[in-house]
């Protein structure tokens, strides 16, 4: 599988598992349960594996940051509001459910948490639609017959 194809697949499992979350999430407002909790940790692991593919392409535009075309320098930093967004909406969101905090305290965390999963949405939409050109002609390579 060519890399362009590994990303491609991670990507759509990372928008699927972040999907999945929110309605399981959701879906909790009604019926406590855990599973946005298991799921968000999933999407945790699974941000760090597209960290780790795409791990060259953050230290090589670290080390040029200046260097480097507006477009490109406005990727690296939206990917990192991005990645901050992400481990502050889980780090909340795991202090939140964490059973030291009761009470309307709990509430206030769990609303930062929700308002941090917002800025990870808006982020996320930028992300998507500045990539959106790969997108489609990864997938048109990747679902076309070889």
């Amino acid at each position: 599988m060519s890399k362009n194809a590994t990303n491609f697949w991670m990507d759509i499992g990372l928008f699927a598992i972040l999907g999945v979350t929110i309605l399981a999430a959701t879906i909790e407002i009604f019926i406590p349960c855990f599973v946005h909790v298991i799921l968000g940790l999933s999407l945790g692991v699974a941000a760090w594996i597209h960290i780790a593919l795409h791990w060259t392409w953050i230290k090589n535009a670290f080390a040029r940051f200046s260097s480097l075309p507006d477009q490109v320098r406005t990727s690296f930093v939206l990917n990192l509001a991005l990645f901050l967004a992400y481990s502050a909406a889980a780090a909340m969101g795991l202090i939140a459910r964490s059973f030291i905090f009761a009470g309307p305290l709990r509430h206030v965390l769990g609303f930062f948490h929700f308002s941090l999963v917002m800025v990870v949405l808006v982020l996320q939409t930028v992300h998507l639609v500045r990539h959106w050109k790969w997108v489609k002609s990864t997938a048109r390579r990747v679902f076309s017959p070889a």
